[in-house]
């Protein structure tokens, strides 16, 4: 081998892989005793930078874990204060149904609910006013999303919730489908009509109760008697009779043989009460007694019996000589005489009565009434009971009388119909009346009986009907509630349909809604009872900014959003609305939390305003404007106060649901998922920077062997040169 001494190769080779295993050593012992794996750029570029891109994300999880805790606490204070005002208006509902048990409170309870009331009040209004965490105020309005409709509103859309950036914003509604509605059934008398309009109903079930049906108007008779005491039938003519027993021959001046003691035995019956009983009535005829001495005995006779005084008298009939006759003082089928016996003690009777019998009067056949029908206006009519002009007719029943009436009335009103119906019906009530009802129903038809005069022999006495009516006799409307609200249905048309407009609230009030029936009368009028009618409210295509058409119903609190779903508006279309453009301007004031590690990683919530001028606003219908101004003191003040109230507690219950969703299903469920981020992203970050120390260690170990090896090696190359110095000796 050569050797030199002006470089020692095996001396430098040494000291390079000294340097190299130094180096090496003090990384290793680096590494260990920092416990990281990079401890500067040069260790690992690739890997610092993905570390330290991962440390700043596990720092940004790290702070939106503290904000979603500190979030949460302020969400829990603001539902806190709300939970308060909830209790407050429970409270107040509870003294607004005790106020308004009218019957029972005196002014002085009402004047103390009223009082603590007014507290409750002040103290919602202090609670929104100072609710606040931090310095920041909650409650009182200033961090609510307001959005502005800034055109006219024709398509009468109303905005409940704001989910807009501040700015401009555009709504266009379409009208895709008329509102419709289907009846449970037709059983009342009472069904849809064909081509009428559901206006302004909202879509469920509404309820339409009959609580009262229709009638006619009507006059019923008294107890008409058919049959008298002594089995005569009731007859009617065109000229009233009285009831008569005569004479079976005329009555001259009496002589020698005529003279005695003349009896009769009379009974009487007056307008169906009993019969008064046989009495016995006797006078002395003599010699000489003319025809009106007669008379004069006989009636004084009569006078003087307290039972047929003013009821009976005698007369004489006929020419001269005249038949003797006894007939009751009135004309009329409700007076009748009977005679039961009479005998005599002269030679050759003066007059003779025969055998037994009786006999009853006869009225007049006409009556005068008055009907308001469908087809007449107050027209007054003389029905003629029999025939027009004379005849008579004799009664055996009720039926037969009540058909009688019937003819005339039909002859008297005209018909419905041709040969169809009357305009005024008689029918039997019970076994021994006659009952005048209107066939149309309700209060805009009437019947009146007139006096056809003041005589006792008119058929209206015989007949039970009495006087005349003072005011005609209406008929009884039919009263259908619709949803709370009663309409009285003046006028049901008998053998006819009538289309009529139900609402749901007074003509004229704000929020009223119809429904378009049709009264189908062609039997029974309207019935009472109960029936459903499903609403279908009008559907709409909402565009928000020109977005994607959600589909809305009439009515209904919807959301709709932009193209692109990052904001959104919940709005209600008016029932009546029929769509259109309208513009709108935003003011975002909504409190903002950044729960993400990111930038835009963030949420908001807008806060509404909860002091009592802000709850229970412009109620349809109602007194009062808002809950600030209820007044329990009154009867319909405590009613109304209700419905202001129970709007606040579905106000404020529905924002402590929304703050509990958001609480609930943002801030909780995101604030899981940080953690859960935190802490895979912590765990990714070791693997790529932490030291592996077993690993690190045995590096270390062989550095150490290797730099005690490399010195001892470098030792023994510095020696290899001193080799030339024998080739010196």
């Amino acid at each position: 081998m050569s050797l030199r001494i002006n470089h020692n190769i095996a001396a430098m080779d040494a000291h390079r892989n000294l340097v190299m295993t130094t180096r090496s050593l003090s990384q290793s012992m680096e590494k260990l005793s920092s416990g990281f794996r990079i401890n500067r750029a040069s260790d690992d570029p690739a890997g610092l930078v993905i570390s330290e891109q991962f440390r700043a994300q596990i720092a940004g999880l790290n702070r939106a874990i503290q904000n979603s805790e500190g979030s949460i606490n302020m969400i829990q204070t603001a539902e806190g204060a709300l939970t308060e005002i909830n209790s407050l208006l429970v409270k107040m509902r509870e003294l607004a149904i005790h106020a308004a048990n009218e019957g029972f409170n005196d002014t002085a309870q009402l004047d103390a609910d009223q009082a603590e009331i007014a507290n409750s009040i002040a103290t919602i209004d202090r609670i929104a006013a100072n609710t606040q965490f931090g310095t920041k105020k909650l409650l009182d309005g200033t961090k609510d999303n307001v959005a502005t409709i800034t055109s006219a509103n024709t398509s009468l859309v109303s905005i409940k919730q704001s989910g807009l950036s501040t700015g401009a914003h555009s709504i266009f509604a379409t009208k895709t489908s008329e509102a419709s509605a289907t009846l449970n059934s037709t059983s009342l008398g009472i069904s849809l009509k064909t081509s009428g309009t559901v206006y302004n109903l909202e879509e469920k079930i509404h309820n339409i109760d009959v609580i009262q049906a229709s009638s006619g108007a009507e006059k019923t008779s008294g107890s008409v008697a058919i049959t008298d005491a002594f089995n005569n039938n009731l007859t009617l003519a065109g000229t009233a009779t009285q009831a008569t027993i005569g004479s079976a021959a005329g009555v001259a001046t009496a002589t020698t043989n005529n003279v005695g003691n003349y009896t009769v035995v009379l009974n009487y019956q007056e307008a169906g009460s009993s019969a008064v009983g046989d009495q016995s009535l006797t006078i002395s005829v003599a010699d000489g007694d003319t025809m009106s001495t007669v008379l004069s005995k006989w009636n004084s006779a009569i006078a003087a019996n307290t039972s047929l005084a003013g009821k009976i008298e005698a007369a004489s009939v006929g020419g001269s000589p005249g038949t003797l006759q006894f007939q009751s003082v009135n004309s009329g089928a409700q007076y009748s005489i009977k005679l039961t016996s009479s005998s005599t003690s002269a030679g050759d009777a003066q007059f003779s009565f025969g055998a037994s019998r009786s006999n009853r009067g006869v009225s007049l056949d006409e009556l005068k009434m008055t009907a308001t029908t469908a087809n007449q206006n107050g027209v007054t009519t003389v029905l003629d009971l029999v025939t027009a002009g004379g005849g008579s007719k004799t009664f055996t029943s009720i039926d037969a009388l009540v058909s009688e009436f019937n003819r005339a009335l039909k002859v008297g009103f005209g018909s419905v119909a041709a040969g169809s119906v009357n305009n005024v019906i008689a029918s039997a009530s019970g076994s021994d009346k006659i009952k005048l009802t209107t066939a149309d129903e309700g209060s805009d038809y009437s019947l009146q009986m007139l006096s056809n005069g003041t005589v006792t022999e008119d058929a209206e006495n015989v007949l039970g009907l009495g006087t005349a009516d003072p005011i005609a006799l209406a008929g009884t409307d039919a009263l259908v509630s619709f949803d709370g609200y009663t309409t009285s249905i003046t006028a049901v048309k008998y053998a006819a349909t009538t289309d009529i407009t139900l609402g749901n609230k007074a003509d004229g009030e704000s929020g009223r809604g119809t429904i378009d029936l049709t009264l189908n009368t062609a039997a029974n009028g309207i019935n009472v009872g109960s029936l459903l009618l499903d609403v279908k409210a009008a559907t709409f295509d909402v565009r928000l900014d020109g977005g994607p058409a959600t589909s809305v119903k009439a009515g209904k609190d919807t959301l709709v959003y932009n193209a692109d779903r990052t904001e959104h508006l919940k709005v209600n279309y008016g029932l009546t609305s029929n769509g259109g453009t309208e513009q709108i301007s935003n003011t975002d004031q909504s409190l903002v939390f950044q729960i993400g590690s990111n930038v835009g990683q963030s949420s908001k919530i807008a806060l509404q305003g909860m002091s009592s001028s802000l709850l229970g606003k412009n109620l349809a219908g109602n007194m009062f404007s808002s809950l600030s101004g209820i007044d329990v003191t009154t009867v319909q003040g405590a009613q109304d106060a209700q419905a202001v109230i129970d709007a606040a507690i579905n106000e404020v219950s529905t924002a402590r649901g929304t703050l509990g969703s958001f609480q609930k299903n943002t801030l909780e469920s995101n604030l899981s998922n940080l953690r859960i981020a935190s802490q895979n992203l912590t765990a990714a970050e070791s693997t790529i920077r932490d030291t592996d120390m077993a690993r690190q260690m045995s590096e270390f170990v062989k550095h150490q062997i290797l730099l005690q090896a490399g010195t001892s090696m470098l030792a023994q190359g510095n020696q290899v040169p001193q080799v030339v110095l024998s080739l010196f000796q």
